[in-house]
């Protein structure tokens, strides 16, 4: 089976310009559980089902355990477990008390052996979109000046549909909206619905 990916556009630094470049990523809607990883593993040996889930789950019990006091845990073949942290707000003196400092995540470097195994891999562009189009604000004017023509009423999920946005952008393009002054919200703020302001969308 193939990793299936899709392009991205790099951000910008600063005031960088220049020909626009992507990176490709892995999408995948798919995720392995415990449960499924114990009956591979039980498949492949002469242990129980029940039992492997009991031992991953000790496993994960025991690496917590270690995390906690600060150490770094390493699993043979497949990699190194270490915590990162994060500060609770901006430090100034190196003699801040302990309490400004909390759990921020928990950072993976894979095992060489880990990494061999993976080189062979074959990737496939997705047959998903999972991010949003790209349109100018010029097209999207253009888009909801159509749109308008024949609703009267426009919701988060028109304007996905209607410009291919994701959730996210398809909020962010109407905040935009709403505060350039072109959207106005006649709905209720857990339930919007958008109208055109005068002078708007042929409004």
């Amino acid at each position: 089976m193939a990793v299936q990916f899709e392009f991205y556009k790099n951000p910008v630094q600063g005031e960088e310009e220049g020909e626009t470049s992507y990176h490709p990523r892995v999408v995948n809607f798919q995720h392995v559980t415990t449960r499924r990883l114990a009956a591979e593993i039980h498949s492949a040996t002469t242990f129980g089902k029940a039992e492997v889930e009991a031992m991953l789950m000790e496993l994960s019990r025991c690496m917590g355990n270690h995390l906690r006091e600060g150490q770094r845990v390493h699993l043979d073949g497949v990699g190194y477990f270490q915590i990162t942290l994060q500060a609770t707000e901006p430090i100034h003196s190196m003699a801040a008390h302990a309490d400004k400092v909390k759990f921020k995540s928990v950072s993976f470097l894979a095992d060489r052996d880990l990494k061999g195994e993976l080189i062979g891999m074959h990737a496939q562009r997705s047959k998903y979109k999972p991010h949003s189009a790209t349109l100018s604000q010029e097209e999207i004017d253009k888009k909801l000046t159509g749109y308008f023509a024949t609703h009267t009423v426009l919701t988060r999920s028109d304007m996905q549909s209607l410009c291919q946005f994701t959730h996210s952008m398809a909020a962010r393009h109407i905040r935009r909206l709403k505060e350039e002054g072109s959207l106005q919200n006649i709905g209720i703020r857990t339930q919007p619905i958008y109208v055109p302001c005068p002078g708007h969308y042929g409004k």
